[in-house]
Formats: C-alpha cells, sequence, structure tokens
C-alpha cells in the first residue's frame, strides 16, 4: 500500500472512531458534548475559563469562617425562612463593600448561594437573590452569575464574576487580572 493511501485510510479510521464516541446534542437551551453517553458542559467550561481571565477579583473580600462580619449574615439567613434555614451553614463566603454572596449548606435543603446587603449595621437577604437548586450536567457557575445578575442587577458585577462554587471547600478567588 502506498503511503499516503495508508495515511489517509489511517487518518479516516481516527475520525470515524472518533465519532462513534463523540455527539453534540442540544439540550435545556444550550449544547453539550456527549463522550460515550456521558454528558460534558464544553460551552460553560469555556465560559468559566473566559470568566477567570477577565474578572478582577482586587475588590472582592474572601471571608473566613470566624470574621464577624460572617457570623451576622449567617444569623440573618438563618432568620430569613425558618424552621429550614435555621440549620444554614457557610461553606464559602466572599463580599464587596455592602454586598455579599454566601455558599450555603443545610441540613434538609438543596445547597444555596445567596446574596445579601448591608443595611445600616444590620445584613439582610436579597429575596430575588436566592439560588438553590441542581445544574447538572451544566456546570453550575456558569449558570449561578447569570442567574443572580439578572435577578438582582444592582450587585457588584465583580462580586459574581469571582464567585467560584466551593462544594463545601472554601478557598480563595483566583484571579489574573490585576
Amino acid at each position: 500500500m502506498k503511503p499516503h493511501v495508508a495515511l489517509t485510510a489511517l487518518m479516516a479510521t481516527l475520525i470515524a472512531v472518533t465519532m462513534s464516541h463523540l455527539e453534540w446534542v442540544q439540550a435545556d437551551g444550550g449544547h453539550l458534548l456527549m463522550v460515550d453517553g456521558r454528558p460534558l458542559d464544553t460551552e460553560g467550561w469555556l465560559r468559566n475559563q473566559l470568566n477567570s481571565l477577565r474578572r478582577n477579583c482586587k475588590d472582592v473580600q474572601v471571608l473566613q469562617a470566624n470574621d464577624k462580619r460572617l457570623e451576622l449574615a449567617l444569623q440573618a439567613l438563618k432568620n430569613f425562612s425558618p424552621p429550614g434555614s435555621l440549620s444554614a451553614r457557610v461553606a464559602a463566603g466572599s463580599m464587596r463593600h455592602d454586598w455579599m454572596l454566601l455558599e450555603v449548606e443545610f441540613d434538609d435543603l438543596l445547597p444555596a448561594v445567596v446574596l445579601m446587603q448591608k443595611n445600616g449595621a444590620d445584613w439582610g437577604v436579597e429575596q430575588r437573590g436566592i439560588w438553590s437548586g441542581q445544574t447538572h450536567p451544566w456546570l453550575a457557575a456558569t449558570h449561578i452569575r447569570a442567574y443572580l445578575a439578572r435577578q438582582v442587577e444592582s450587585a457588584p458585577a465583580n462580586l459574581l464574576a469571582c464567585f467560584d462554587p466551593t462544594g463545601g471547600r472554601t478557598h480563595p478567588p483566583q484571579s489574573l487580572a490585576r
């Protein structure tokens, strides 16, 4: 067999085998890459990568577990909709000026991301700024950021952009912008 024929056959075989394992599907207003039947949110992954390159987290403060502001905000959240909210635990928190974004977990409720704003000396839950639910198979961060930005237009854009779900593991937001 001539080398160029063998190379062409090899390339055609590689493409055919790859295509038999990959499929683009449209679902819920977006596209998923199916790899052997498992959905991957490649668009969400790309949006997360672009967000991490463009965002500026310099003015966003990551709150430590022993921060008094976090304790006050958590108490306001627990009082927001008892009895379910009484078991609220903060997985992560960040703030910018008079705004706070909390990732919280509960005993009997789904995890939530909650926007709070300081009113005088007290923290209050932004009623339209609560995300709770599952996003699988979509990557959560892009959907949560977009939802909160639509619901509470006055929320600081960089506070939302610097949000990365922790799943209970507190870590500071990463940013390439200085």
